[in-house]
Order: C-alpha cells, then sequence, then structure tokens
C-alpha cells in the first residue's frame, strides 16, 4: 500500500540513512510539488539520500485541487503541510506526518496518519532493522527533535 509523506519524516530518514524503509514498508511515496521543492533545499549526504529515494519509490505528484474542507483545515498550517495533507485526502491515503498541528488536522479530515516513530517501530517489528534506540539516538544527534516521552514509548512498543 502506498503512502503519502510530509517533509519532515523523509528527512529525518535520510538523516540516518534509513529512507528505503518507506519503500520496504510501503511501496511508493507520494509526494507533492511543494515538499518536493523543500527537499531540494537539503545538500550532502541527505541530499544524495532524498535524491536516490526521489529517483526511485518517492514520487512527485501535483495537486488537483485542494478541497474546501482541506482549505479551511489547514489555514493556519505552512504550505508543505497543506498540500501533504491535500495529496492525501485528494489520493485516500495514509499520511506520514509528525508535526502536532498537522496531525490534527489529518485527523479531524479523517486520513490515517503516522509519523516517522512509528515507522520506525514497524520496521523493527518487521526485522528491517537491528535496534529502533540506535535509530533513534542517531536522529536526536542530527538535531530532529524527538521527546524522552515518546522515545520511551517507542522502546517499549518494539520490546527493545
Amino acid at each position: 500500500m502506498s503512502i503519502v509523506s510530509n517533509t519532515g519524516p523523509l528527512i529525518a530518514l535520510a538523516k540516518v540513512d534509513h529512507l528505503d524503509l518507506l519503500n520496504k514498508l510501503f511501496g511508493q511515496v507520494y509526494i507533492p510539488t511543494v515538499v518536493h521543492r523543500e527537499l531540494l533545499s537539503k545538500f550532502g549526504l541527505e541530499g544524495v539520500r532524498l535524491e536516490r529515494a526521489l529517483n526511485s519509490f518517492v514520487i512527485i505528484r501535483p495537486l488537483a485541487e485542494i478541497q474546501p474542507d482541506v482549505r479551511v483545515m489547514t489555514r493556519y498550517l505552512d504550505i508543505g503541510e497543506r498540500d501533504a495533507i491535500a495529496l492525501a485526502s485528494e489520493l485516500n491515503l495514509p499520511l506520514v506526518i509528525d508535526d502536532r498541528l498537522g496531525r490534527l488536522a489529518a485527523q479531524r479530515l479523517n486520513i490515517p496518519i503516522t509519523g516517522v516513530v512509528s515507522v520506525l517501530i514497524r520496521a523493527k517489528l518487521e526485522n528491517l532493522i537491528p535496534s529502533l534506540r540506535e535509530i533513534l539516538e542517531q536522529m536526536r544527534d542530527k538535531r530532529y527533535w524527538l521527546s524522552d516521552g515518546l522515545i520511551a514509548q517507542a522502546l517499549q512498543l518494539s520490546g527493545e
């Protein structure tokens, strides 16, 4: 089953060289044009990893039109979050998003959501990664914000 992603989870997984998990778990990953533009600002290893994913399993999909209910629910979000939510709604697909307000808006629109930590938990449970703790620590080291409570809960859910 395919999925739509916002910018943050893609960057987080690129930072720790685990973008391939999205492909293994979901197949194709759709992103709106504005998310693609945000990803183009990344450079170094992170940029190379993102480009590799864009050439493989991440598909850039322009929006047909933002529906009025989506426009209302996302009016206070940044354009990347708004368009990712709109694309998930348009394609009737789940959304990978970490931003709290974006998650809330998607939930109110009845869009199934997941976050990067949930993706990693699933990868651990499916034996695609040996250590969730190690990846979460790497993400934090690379300045992707994760609360202590979220990490503790993730480790418990994954059996670590």
